[in-house]
Protein backbone atom coordinates (compact mmCIF):
# COMPACT_ATOMS: atom_id res chain seq x y z
CA UNK A 1 0.00 0.00 0.00
CA UNK A 2 2.83 2.37 0.91
CA UNK A 3 4.57 1.77 -2.41
CA UNK A 4 1.38 2.42 -4.39
CA UNK A 5 0.66 5.65 -2.50
CA UNK A 6 4.27 6.82 -2.90
CA UNK A 7 4.22 6.06 -6.63
CA UNK A 8 0.99 8.02 -7.10
CA UNK A 9 2.42 10.98 -5.21
CA UNK A 10 5.71 10.75 -7.08
CA UNK A 11 3.90 10.75 -10.43
CA UNK A 12 2.22 14.03 -9.49
CA UNK A 13 5.52 15.49 -8.28
CA UNK A 14 7.41 14.24 -11.34
CA UNK A 15 4.82 15.77 -13.68
CA UNK A 16 5.24 19.09 -11.87
CA UNK A 17 9.04 18.82 -12.08
CA UNK A 18 8.88 17.93 -15.77
CA UNK A 19 6.79 21.02 -16.50
CA UNK A 20 9.29 23.20 -14.65
CA UNK A 21 12.20 21.53 -16.45
CA UNK A 22 10.54 22.02 -19.84
CA UNK A 23 10.23 25.73 -19.06
CA UNK A 24 13.88 25.82 -18.03
CA UNK A 25 15.01 24.11 -21.26
CA UNK A 26 13.46 26.73 -23.49
CA UNK A 27 14.12 29.81 -21.37
CA UNK A 28 17.61 29.53 -19.89
CA UNK A 29 20.65 30.53 -22.00
CA UNK A 30 23.37 28.50 -20.28
CA UNK A 31 26.80 30.02 -19.92
CA UNK A 32 28.97 26.95 -20.34
CA UNK A 33 32.61 26.10 -19.96
CA UNK A 34 34.63 22.91 -19.69
CA UNK A 35 37.59 22.96 -17.35
CA UNK A 36 39.10 19.77 -15.80
CA UNK A 37 38.20 19.40 -12.13
CA UNK A 38 40.52 17.99 -9.41
CA UNK A 39 40.45 14.92 -8.27
CA UNK A 40 30.60 12.60 6.03
CA UNK A 41 27.57 13.76 9.15
CA UNK A 42 27.81 11.56 12.10
CA UNK A 43 24.54 10.63 13.81
CA UNK A 44 24.37 12.10 17.30
CA UNK A 45 23.38 9.89 20.18
CA UNK A 46 22.24 11.39 23.46
CA UNK A 47 21.22 14.94 24.38
CA UNK A 48 21.07 17.62 21.70
CA UNK A 49 24.48 19.37 21.64
CA UNK A 50 24.65 23.09 22.32
CA UNK A 51 27.08 25.31 20.45
CA UNK A 52 29.17 27.20 23.01
CA UNK A 53 31.51 30.15 22.46
CA UNK A 54 34.89 28.83 21.37
CA UNK A 55 37.64 29.80 23.84
CA UNK A 56 40.48 30.23 21.39
CA UNK A 57 43.14 32.93 21.80
CA UNK A 58 40.30 35.35 21.15
CA UNK A 59 36.69 34.39 21.71
CA UNK A 60 35.09 33.28 18.43
CA UNK A 61 31.83 35.07 19.08
CA UNK A 62 33.49 38.20 20.48
CA UNK A 63 35.71 38.28 17.40
CA UNK A 64 32.82 37.81 14.99
CA UNK A 65 30.71 40.40 16.78
CA UNK A 66 33.05 43.19 15.69
CA UNK A 67 32.65 42.22 12.04
CA UNK A 68 29.65 43.87 10.43
CA UNK A 69 28.74 42.64 7.91
CA UNK A 70 29.70 39.05 8.67
CA UNK A 71 31.81 37.19 6.15
CA UNK A 72 30.77 33.69 5.08
CA UNK A 73 33.36 31.76 3.09
CA UNK A 74 32.16 28.71 1.13
CA UNK A 75 34.91 26.43 -0.21
CA UNK A 76 33.69 24.31 -3.10
CA UNK A 77 31.94 24.94 -6.42
CA UNK A 78 29.82 21.80 -6.65
CA UNK A 79 26.29 20.97 -5.55
CA UNK A 80 27.10 21.41 -1.83
CA UNK A 81 29.02 24.65 -2.22
CA UNK A 82 26.61 26.41 -4.57
CA UNK A 83 23.45 25.33 -2.77
CA UNK A 84 24.99 26.60 0.49
CA UNK A 85 26.02 29.91 -1.10
CA UNK A 86 22.60 30.54 -2.64
CA UNK A 87 20.86 29.53 0.59
CA UNK A 88 23.08 32.03 2.40
CA UNK A 89 22.04 34.87 0.12
CA UNK A 90 18.39 34.08 0.91
CA UNK A 91 18.77 33.36 4.64
CA UNK A 92 21.51 35.67 5.92
CA UNK A 93 21.14 39.43 6.29
CA UNK A 94 21.49 41.65 3.19
CA UNK A 95 24.69 43.19 4.55
CA UNK A 96 26.42 39.84 5.10
CA UNK A 97 29.06 38.96 2.52
CA UNK A 98 29.18 35.55 0.79
CA UNK A 99 32.27 34.36 -1.08
CA UNK A 100 32.74 31.08 -2.96
CA UNK A 101 36.24 29.66 -3.45
CA UNK A 102 36.73 26.88 -5.99
CA UNK A 103 39.61 25.52 -8.04
CA UNK A 104 37.10 24.90 -10.83
CA UNK A 105 35.95 27.75 -13.03
CA UNK A 106 32.61 26.13 -13.73
CA UNK A 107 29.91 24.11 -12.03
CA UNK A 108 29.40 20.67 -13.54
CA UNK A 109 26.32 18.58 -12.78
CA UNK A 110 27.93 15.38 -11.51
CA UNK A 111 24.81 13.14 -11.69
CA UNK A 112 24.86 13.49 -15.49
CA UNK A 113 28.41 12.16 -15.85
CA UNK A 114 27.25 8.64 -16.85
CA UNK A 115 25.42 10.30 -19.76
CA UNK A 116 28.62 12.13 -20.76
CA UNK A 117 30.53 8.82 -20.75
CA UNK A 118 28.10 7.36 -23.32
CA UNK A 119 27.86 10.59 -25.37
CA UNK A 120 24.24 11.23 -24.40
CA UNK A 121 25.51 14.61 -23.13
CA UNK A 122 28.53 16.79 -23.81
CA UNK A 123 30.47 18.44 -20.97
CA UNK A 124 29.15 21.79 -22.17
CA UNK A 125 25.56 20.56 -21.74
CA UNK A 126 26.01 20.19 -17.97
CA UNK A 127 28.42 23.05 -17.20
CA UNK A 128 27.75 26.60 -16.02
CA UNK A 129 30.40 29.30 -15.66
CA UNK A 130 30.89 30.34 -12.04
CA UNK A 131 32.66 33.54 -13.06
CA UNK A 132 29.42 34.65 -14.75
CA UNK A 133 26.68 33.20 -12.57
CA UNK A 134 27.91 34.01 -9.03
CA UNK A 135 28.56 37.76 -9.44
CA UNK A 136 25.13 38.03 -11.08
CA UNK A 137 23.64 36.93 -7.74
CA UNK A 138 25.95 39.20 -5.70
CA UNK A 139 28.19 36.37 -4.53
CA UNK A 140 31.95 36.87 -4.71
CA UNK A 141 33.93 34.21 -6.57
CA UNK A 142 37.62 33.35 -6.25
CA UNK A 143 38.96 30.77 -8.68
CA UNK A 144 41.80 29.18 -6.73
CA UNK A 145 42.66 26.16 -4.60
CA UNK A 146 42.71 26.23 -0.79
CA UNK A 147 46.18 25.43 0.57
CA UNK A 148 46.13 26.26 4.30
CA UNK A 149 43.41 26.81 6.89
CA UNK A 150 44.14 28.63 10.16
CA UNK A 151 41.05 28.34 12.39
CA UNK A 152 42.68 30.41 15.14
CA UNK A 153 43.14 33.45 12.92
CA UNK A 154 40.07 32.56 10.86
CA UNK A 155 41.96 32.75 7.57
CA UNK A 156 42.24 30.59 4.45
CA UNK A 157 45.32 30.76 2.27
CA UNK A 158 44.92 30.11 -1.45
CA UNK A 159 47.20 28.77 -4.17
CA UNK A 160 47.08 32.13 -5.98
CA UNK A 161 48.73 33.83 -2.98
CA UNK A 162 45.57 35.41 -1.54
CA UNK A 163 44.62 35.02 2.11
CA UNK A 164 40.92 35.37 2.88
CA UNK A 165 39.51 36.01 6.34
CA UNK A 166 36.11 34.78 7.45
CA UNK A 167 33.65 34.83 10.32
CA UNK A 168 32.02 31.56 9.26
CA UNK A 169 33.36 28.85 6.96
CA UNK A 170 31.50 26.12 5.05
CA UNK A 171 33.69 23.35 3.65
CA UNK A 172 32.04 21.66 0.65
CA UNK A 173 35.01 20.53 -1.43
CA UNK A 174 33.76 17.07 -2.28
CA UNK A 175 36.03 14.02 -2.05
CA UNK A 176 39.55 13.08 -2.95
CA UNK A 177 39.33 10.02 -5.21
CA UNK A 178 41.44 7.28 -3.64
CA UNK A 179 42.39 5.30 -6.76
CA UNK A 180 45.84 4.86 -5.23
CA UNK A 181 44.49 2.35 -2.70
CA UNK A 182 44.40 -0.43 -5.33
CA UNK A 183 47.46 -1.16 -7.54
CA UNK A 184 46.83 -0.05 -11.11
CA UNK A 185 43.50 1.63 -10.36
CA UNK A 186 44.95 5.11 -10.87
CA UNK A 187 46.10 4.16 -14.38
CA UNK A 188 43.89 1.68 -16.19
CA UNK A 189 40.16 1.95 -15.34
CA UNK A 190 38.02 4.82 -16.55
CA UNK A 191 35.79 6.76 -14.16
CA UNK A 192 32.59 8.81 -14.11
CA UNK A 193 33.34 10.59 -10.82
CA UNK A 194 34.12 13.90 -12.54
CA UNK A 195 33.07 15.34 -15.89
CA UNK A 196 36.63 15.26 -17.32
CA UNK A 197 36.82 11.61 -16.25
CA UNK A 198 33.52 10.92 -17.99
CA UNK A 199 34.76 12.65 -21.15
CA UNK A 200 37.79 10.37 -21.19
CA UNK A 201 35.51 7.37 -20.62
CA UNK A 202 33.50 8.39 -23.72
CA UNK A 203 36.68 8.17 -25.81
CA UNK A 204 37.41 4.70 -24.43
CA UNK A 205 33.84 3.60 -25.18
CA UNK A 206 34.36 4.70 -28.81
CA UNK A 207 37.54 2.58 -28.92
CA UNK A 208 35.61 -0.37 -27.49
CA UNK A 209 33.15 -0.12 -30.36
CA UNK A 210 36.03 -0.35 -32.85
CA UNK A 211 37.90 -3.08 -30.96
CA UNK A 212 35.35 -5.02 -28.88
CA UNK A 213 36.21 -7.06 -25.82
CA UNK A 214 35.17 -7.91 -22.24
CA UNK A 215 34.06 -5.15 -19.88
CA UNK A 216 34.34 -5.00 -16.08
CA UNK A 217 32.26 -2.40 -14.21
CA UNK A 218 31.79 -1.84 -10.50
CA UNK A 219 33.10 -0.33 -7.27
CA UNK A 220 36.21 -0.76 -5.17
CA UNK A 221 36.16 -1.77 -1.51
CA UNK A 222 35.36 1.19 0.73
CA UNK A 223 33.22 2.83 -1.96
CA UNK A 224 30.12 4.74 -0.96
CA UNK A 225 28.76 5.71 -4.39
CA UNK A 226 27.14 2.69 -6.02
CA UNK A 227 24.37 4.18 -8.16
CA UNK A 228 26.72 5.53 -10.89
CA UNK A 229 28.37 2.11 -11.24
CA UNK A 230 25.04 0.41 -11.96
CA UNK A 231 24.04 3.33 -14.15
CA UNK A 232 27.21 3.32 -16.25
CA UNK A 233 27.12 -0.45 -16.75
CA UNK A 234 23.49 -0.51 -17.88
CA UNK A 235 23.82 2.64 -20.00
CA UNK A 236 26.92 1.18 -21.67
CA UNK A 237 25.04 -2.04 -22.42
CA UNK A 238 22.22 -0.02 -23.98
CA UNK A 239 24.64 2.16 -25.95
CA UNK A 240 26.53 -0.85 -27.35
CA UNK A 241 23.23 -2.30 -28.50
CA UNK A 242 22.35 0.98 -30.24
CA UNK A 243 25.72 1.12 -31.98
CA UNK A 244 26.09 -2.50 -33.03
CA UNK A 245 23.05 -4.50 -32.04
CA UNK A 246 23.17 -7.93 -30.41
CA UNK A 247 26.44 -8.77 -32.18
CA UNK A 248 28.39 -5.94 -30.51
CA UNK A 249 26.81 -6.66 -27.12
CA UNK A 250 27.90 -10.31 -27.37
CA UNK A 251 31.41 -9.22 -28.34
CA UNK A 252 31.59 -7.12 -25.15
CA UNK A 253 30.49 -9.47 -22.33
CA UNK A 254 30.10 -7.47 -19.13
CA UNK A 255 30.84 -8.38 -15.51
CA UNK A 256 29.68 -6.27 -12.56
CA UNK A 257 31.73 -6.41 -9.34
CA UNK A 258 30.83 -4.77 -6.04
CA UNK A 259 31.80 -4.84 -2.35
CA UNK A 260 28.09 -4.73 -1.44
CA UNK A 261 26.88 -7.79 0.51
CA UNK A 262 24.23 -8.22 -2.17
CA UNK A 263 23.22 -6.55 -5.42
CA UNK A 264 21.12 -3.47 -4.70
CA UNK A 265 22.42 -2.93 -1.16
CA UNK A 266 23.65 0.52 -2.32
CA UNK A 267 25.38 1.17 1.02
CA UNK A 268 21.88 1.59 2.49
CA UNK A 269 20.85 -1.96 3.45
CA UNK A 270 18.79 -1.70 0.28
CA UNK A 271 15.98 0.65 -0.72
CA UNK A 272 12.57 -0.91 -1.13
CA UNK A 273 12.88 -3.71 -3.69
CA UNK A 274 16.26 -2.53 -5.00
CA UNK A 275 17.82 -6.00 -4.73
CA UNK A 276 15.12 -7.73 -6.75
CA UNK A 277 14.90 -4.95 -9.34
CA UNK A 278 18.65 -4.66 -9.99
CA UNK A 279 19.26 -8.41 -10.00
CA UNK A 280 16.41 -8.83 -12.50
CA UNK A 281 17.78 -6.11 -14.80
CA UNK A 282 21.34 -7.51 -14.72
CA UNK A 283 20.12 -11.05 -15.45
CA UNK A 284 17.82 -9.85 -18.23
CA UNK A 285 20.73 -8.11 -19.97
CA UNK A 286 23.07 -11.07 -19.49
CA UNK A 287 25.47 -9.24 -17.17
CA UNK A 288 27.37 -11.51 -14.78
CA UNK A 289 27.83 -10.13 -11.28
CA UNK A 290 29.80 -10.79 -8.11
CA UNK A 291 29.04 -9.26 -4.72
CA UNK A 292 31.24 -9.22 -1.57
CA UNK A 293 34.21 -8.45 -3.84
CA UNK A 294 37.57 -6.92 -3.09
CA UNK A 295 39.60 -5.51 -6.00
CA UNK A 296 43.22 -6.72 -5.74
CA UNK A 297 44.81 -5.24 -8.84
CA UNK A 298 43.91 -3.66 -12.17
CA UNK A 299 45.92 -4.02 -15.38
CA UNK A 300 45.27 -3.13 -19.01
CA UNK A 301 43.92 -6.62 -19.66
CA UNK A 302 42.32 -7.88 -16.45
CA UNK A 303 40.85 -7.02 -13.06
CA UNK A 304 41.90 -9.28 -10.18
CA UNK A 305 39.18 -9.74 -7.56
CA UNK A 306 38.61 -11.81 -4.45
CA UNK A 307 35.08 -12.91 -3.64
CA UNK A 308 35.60 -12.68 0.09
CA UNK A 309 32.58 -14.70 1.23
CA UNK A 310 33.86 -17.65 -0.82
CA UNK A 311 37.61 -16.97 -0.39
CA UNK A 312 37.86 -17.21 -4.17
CA UNK A 313 40.27 -15.14 -6.30
CA UNK A 314 39.57 -14.55 -9.99
CA UNK A 315 41.19 -12.69 -12.87
CA UNK A 316 38.47 -11.10 -14.99
CA UNK A 317 39.59 -10.27 -18.55
CA UNK A 318 38.75 -6.78 -19.77
CA UNK A 319 39.21 -4.52 -22.74
CA UNK A 320 37.55 -1.71 -20.74
CA UNK A 321 37.08 -1.31 -16.99
CA UNK A 322 35.23 1.34 -14.96
CA UNK A 323 35.60 1.31 -11.19
CA UNK A 324 34.27 3.76 -8.57
CA UNK A 325 37.00 4.39 -5.96
CA UNK A 326 36.59 5.01 -2.23
CA UNK A 327 36.26 8.66 -1.23
CA UNK A 328 38.71 10.36 1.12
CA UNK A 329 39.18 13.91 2.41
CA UNK A 330 41.45 16.52 0.86
CA UNK A 331 44.90 16.86 2.39
CA UNK A 332 44.46 20.57 3.16
CA UNK A 333 41.84 19.75 5.81
CA UNK A 334 43.79 16.82 7.27
CA UNK A 335 46.49 19.25 8.36
CA UNK A 336 44.10 21.03 10.75
CA UNK A 337 44.10 19.42 14.19
CA UNK A 338 40.76 17.91 15.17
CA UNK A 339 38.96 18.89 11.96
CA UNK A 340 38.85 15.49 10.23
CA UNK A 341 38.54 11.79 10.93
CA UNK A 342 41.18 9.20 10.00
CA UNK A 343 40.04 9.30 6.36
CA UNK A 344 40.33 13.06 6.09
CA UNK A 345 36.57 13.68 6.17
CA UNK A 346 35.17 16.67 8.11
CA UNK A 347 33.80 15.66 11.53
CA UNK A 348 30.48 17.37 12.24
CA UNK A 349 27.65 17.14 14.77
CA UNK A 350 23.92 16.87 14.06
CA UNK A 351 23.86 20.51 12.92
CA UNK A 352 26.66 20.22 10.30
CA UNK A 353 28.92 22.12 12.72
CA UNK A 354 32.54 21.04 13.20
CA UNK A 355 32.97 19.10 16.43
CA UNK A 356 36.11 21.17 17.16
CA UNK A 357 35.60 24.61 15.59
CA UNK A 358 32.10 26.08 16.14
CA UNK A 359 32.26 28.56 13.25
CA UNK A 360 33.23 25.89 10.70
CA UNK A 361 30.58 23.74 9.01
CA UNK A 362 30.87 20.78 6.64
CA UNK A 363 28.55 19.99 3.73
CA UNK A 364 28.42 17.20 1.17
CA UNK A 365 30.64 14.28 0.28
CA UNK A 366 33.60 15.70 2.25
CA UNK A 367 31.66 15.15 5.52
CA UNK A 368 32.22 12.11 7.73
CA UNK A 369 29.21 9.76 7.96
CA UNK A 370 29.42 6.28 9.51
CA UNK A 371 28.31 3.21 7.53
CA UNK A 372 24.66 2.23 7.72
CA UNK A 373 25.88 -1.22 8.79
CA UNK A 374 29.13 -3.17 8.98
CA UNK A 375 29.63 -5.32 5.89
CA UNK A 376 32.00 -8.19 5.12
CA UNK A 377 33.83 -6.04 2.58
CA UNK A 378 33.91 -2.36 3.68
CA UNK A 379 31.25 -0.09 2.16
CA UNK A 380 30.26 3.48 2.92
CA UNK A 381 26.91 5.31 2.91
CA UNK A 382 25.98 7.30 -0.21
CA UNK A 383 25.54 11.07 -0.10
CA UNK A 384 22.98 11.96 -2.70
CA UNK A 385 22.26 15.40 -4.10
CA UNK A 386 19.19 16.14 -2.02
CA UNK A 387 20.94 15.07 1.19
CA UNK A 388 23.80 17.43 0.31
CA UNK A 389 21.39 20.31 -0.31
CA UNK A 390 19.74 19.54 3.05
CA UNK A 391 23.10 19.74 4.80
CA UNK A 392 23.79 23.12 3.21
CA UNK A 393 20.38 24.48 4.23
CA UNK A 394 20.86 23.31 7.83
CA UNK A 395 24.38 24.79 8.00
CA UNK A 396 23.25 28.20 6.68
CA UNK A 397 20.21 28.40 8.96
CA UNK A 398 22.39 27.56 11.97
CA UNK A 399 24.93 30.19 10.96
CA UNK A 400 22.11 32.74 10.89
CA UNK A 401 21.16 31.71 14.44
CA UNK A 402 24.78 32.24 15.53
CA UNK A 403 24.96 35.66 13.85
CA UNK A 404 21.72 36.83 15.45
CA UNK A 405 22.80 35.48 18.83
CA UNK A 406 26.18 37.22 18.74
CA UNK A 407 24.59 40.50 17.68
CA UNK A 408 22.07 40.31 20.49
CA UNK A 409 24.71 39.69 23.16
CA UNK A 410 27.78 41.47 21.74
CA UNK A 411 27.76 44.11 24.50
CA UNK A 412 27.77 41.52 27.31
CA UNK A 413 30.80 40.39 29.26
CA UNK A 414 32.53 37.36 27.77
CA UNK A 415 32.18 35.29 30.94
CA UNK A 416 28.44 35.95 31.05
CA UNK A 417 28.03 35.22 27.35
CA UNK A 418 25.00 32.89 27.03
CA UNK A 419 25.00 29.67 25.09
CA UNK A 420 23.59 29.53 21.58
CA UNK A 421 21.34 26.61 20.80
CA UNK A 422 21.23 25.45 17.19
CA UNK A 423 17.95 24.02 15.92
CA UNK A 424 18.33 22.94 12.31
CA UNK A 425 19.27 19.36 11.49
CA UNK A 426 19.36 18.00 7.94
CA UNK A 427 17.04 15.09 7.25
CA UNK A 428 19.46 12.39 6.12
CA UNK A 429 17.35 11.10 3.28
CA UNK A 430 18.49 8.94 0.40
CA UNK A 431 17.02 10.00 -2.96
CA UNK A 432 18.72 8.54 -6.03
CA UNK A 433 17.32 8.93 -9.57
CA UNK A 434 18.93 6.72 -12.21
CA UNK A 435 18.71 6.06 -15.94
CA UNK A 436 19.47 2.53 -17.14
CA UNK A 437 19.01 3.19 -20.86
CA UNK A 438 15.75 1.40 -21.64
CA UNK A 439 14.27 2.39 -18.26
CA UNK A 440 15.35 3.74 -14.88
CA UNK A 441 14.70 3.68 -11.16
CA UNK A 442 14.06 6.01 -8.24
CA UNK A 443 15.37 4.90 -4.84
CA UNK A 444 13.89 6.72 -1.84
CA UNK A 445 14.77 6.08 1.82
CA UNK A 446 13.73 8.40 4.63
CA UNK A 447 15.67 8.60 6.80
CA UNK A 448 18.73 6.92 5.34
CA UNK A 449 19.49 5.14 8.61
CA UNK A 450 16.94 2.48 9.70
CA UNK A 451 14.30 2.43 11.11
CA UNK A 452 12.73 4.21 8.15
CA UNK A 453 9.42 5.89 7.58
CA UNK A 454 9.73 5.50 3.82
CA UNK A 455 11.60 2.78 1.92
CA UNK A 456 10.55 2.62 -1.73
CA UNK A 457 11.99 1.82 -5.15
CA UNK A 458 10.07 2.84 -8.27
CA UNK A 459 11.33 1.35 -11.55
CA UNK A 460 10.38 1.94 -15.17
CA UNK A 461 10.31 4.81 -17.66
CA UNK A 462 9.37 7.21 -14.86
CA UNK A 463 12.94 6.94 -13.52
CA UNK A 464 14.45 8.06 -16.84
CA UNK A 465 11.97 10.92 -17.24
CA UNK A 466 12.54 12.01 -13.64
CA UNK A 467 16.30 12.14 -14.14
CA UNK A 468 16.00 14.21 -17.31
CA UNK A 469 13.65 16.60 -15.53
CA UNK A 470 15.92 16.76 -12.47
CA UNK A 471 18.97 17.63 -14.57
CA UNK A 472 17.26 20.49 -16.41
CA UNK A 473 15.58 21.71 -13.26
CA UNK A 474 18.77 21.75 -11.17
CA UNK A 475 20.70 23.65 -13.84
CA UNK A 476 17.79 26.10 -13.90
CA UNK A 477 18.07 26.50 -10.11
CA UNK A 478 21.77 27.30 -10.38
CA UNK A 479 21.09 29.87 -13.11
CA UNK A 480 18.28 31.45 -11.10
CA UNK A 481 20.31 31.55 -7.87
CA UNK A 482 17.62 29.84 -5.78
CA UNK A 483 18.24 26.18 -4.94
CA UNK A 484 15.30 25.87 -2.54
CA UNK A 485 12.32 27.62 -4.22
CA UNK A 486 8.89 27.54 -2.62
CA UNK A 487 7.35 25.29 -5.29
CA UNK A 488 10.08 22.66 -4.74
CA UNK A 489 9.35 22.68 -1.02
CA UNK A 490 5.68 22.10 -1.74
CA UNK A 491 6.30 19.43 -4.38
CA UNK A 492 8.63 17.40 -2.16
CA UNK A 493 6.48 17.92 0.92
CA UNK A 494 3.72 16.30 -1.13
CA UNK A 495 5.67 13.03 -1.07
CA UNK A 496 6.74 13.45 2.54
CA UNK A 497 10.21 14.88 1.92
CA UNK A 498 11.63 17.94 3.73
CA UNK A 499 15.16 19.33 3.95
CA UNK A 500 15.54 20.08 7.67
Amino acid sequence: REAIIMKQRFCVAAAFATAIAATAMVSIPYATCFVPSPINIQPHHGPVPIARPNRMSSSLHMMSSIHTPRKLLVVGGGIGGLSSAFDAKHNLRPEDEVTVVSDRECFQFTPSNPWVSTRMRTPEDISISLTEILPRHKINFVNSKATRLDPGRQTLKLENGETLDYDYLIIATGPRLAFDEVPGANKYPVSVCTTPHASHAAIEVDKLQEDPGPVVVGSMQGSSCFGPAYEFGLLLHSELYKRGGTKLVEQCPMTFVTPEPYIGHLGLKGAGESQRILETILKKKGIAYYDNCKINKVTSGHVSITKVDESKTMNLPCKLSMLIPPFRGHHVWEKVKGLTDDKGMIKVNDFQQSTTYPNIFGVGVCVSIPPVEKTLVPTGPPKTGYMIESQGTAAVKNIRIMIDHSEKHKEEDEEAYPQVELRNRPLLMGLCITDFGSDGAIFLTQPQYPPRRTDVTISGKLGTLAKIAFEKYFLHKIESGDTDPYYEKYMLHLIGVDRV
